[in-house]
């Protein structure tokens, strides 16, 4: 069957594609999405928005963004998300997403007009609890782990001026890296053009026998595979991805590269499930999924129960603050 193009359903890629959607063992006849007869082209178009919409359900249910994204935060401080050590005199600040990969840097200034900031070298800032990656990878594993708080030295900011006396910026990367191709992968390739380098590449603040990328995984059925990423020719958005070793194999413009944890996947599966379950009983001749156990005698799963099962599979991954 001849690939069809690639379609625009951004800003980013969704949490699952149209092709891992078809894939996966959910008992819908996708061939009468958008309606039975509908061409090739117009089935792949309404899957893709299938796939942006229980996107958008999953990261309502968790509160945050769960695909790696490049953040700038403003805090007033010290107060309770920014904290001095009466020890240390390092400055804690808690930020809003979570798990934090790369601190890019900040800026400090006294809380007063016009704002006159000053630096903070991204050396003298520290993630207070990296993630614990498989296999030293830099991002977090299948389970919701890693920190919420930074570590900023010291000379940047004291109490005695006052509660609130200071303005703070700071910048980080954070979540899982998560892109797809923007054009064909030839097996041998190890480089990859994609639609959002963000968290992919090593931490530049990391020793140099220490530096880790993300590793992900091509989903491209027969010819899934895994890559670890060395470097990217920019830090977030469109760009390319060198990898650590050539492909196997080759792999068309939309497949999904991702360090996703497989449950948030799961998770956006049963939401993009409940979405085609929705459209009413002469819509679809697939209404609800047999041999399930959303039911308490473990029968069909309909709208509801699908979306039960993916809200508890991702509200381990919430924003806390």
């Amino acid at each position: 069957m001849v690939a069809l193009p690639q379609l625009p359903v951004g800003p980013g890629t969704p949490y699952i594609t149209p092709a891992v959607l078809r894939s996966a063992p959910t008992g819908i006849d996708w061939s009468t999405i958008p309606f039975r007869g509908a061409d090739q082209r117009a089935q792949q178009a309404e899957q893709a928005n299938i796939c942006l919409r229980a996107t958008g359900l999953v990261e309502g249910i968790t509160n945050q963004v769960l695909r790696a994204t490049l953040d700038t935060e403003f805090f007033t401080g010290p107060d309770w998300r920014v904290t001095i050590s009466n020890t240390t005199g390092n400055i804690r600040v808690t930020v809003s997403r979570w798990p934090i990969l790369q601190v890019i840097g900040g800026q400090v200034t006294p809380n007063t007009f016009p704002r006159t900031w000053t630096t903070i070298p991204a050396d003298q800032m520290d993630i207070e609890k990296p993630p614990i990656g498989l296999y030293g990878a830099s991002q977090a594993a299948d389970v919701p782990d890693g920190g919420q708080a930074i570590i900023i030295a010291p000379q940047f900011m004291w109490w005695w001026p006052g509660r609130n006396a200071w303005r703070l910026q700071v910048q980080y990367i954070n979540g899982w890296p998560h892109t797809s191709l923007t054009a064909h992968a030839a097996a041998g390739d190890s480089t990859v053009s994609v639609d959002d380098t963000t968290g992919w590449a090593p931490s530049p603040n990391d020793p140099a026998d220490q530096q880790f990328g993300a590793t992900g995984i091509f989903y491209d059925g027969l010819f899934q595979e895994v890559a670890m990423c060395t470097a990217s020719s920019v830090i977030a958005g469109p760009g390319t991805l060198t990898l650590g070793s050539p492909l196997t194999f080759d792999h068309q413009a939309g497949t999904l590269l991702t360090s996703m944890p497989r449950t948030v996947m799961n998770a956006t599966i049963d939401m993009a499930s409940s979405l085609a379950l929705a459209r009413g009983a002469t819509s679809t001749t697939v209404q609800s999924v047999s041999g399930g156990a959303g039911t308490a005698g473990g029968g069909p799963l309909g709208v509801k129960e699908l979306r039960e099962l993916a809200k508890q599979a991702v509200l381990s991954y919430a924003r806390v603050i």
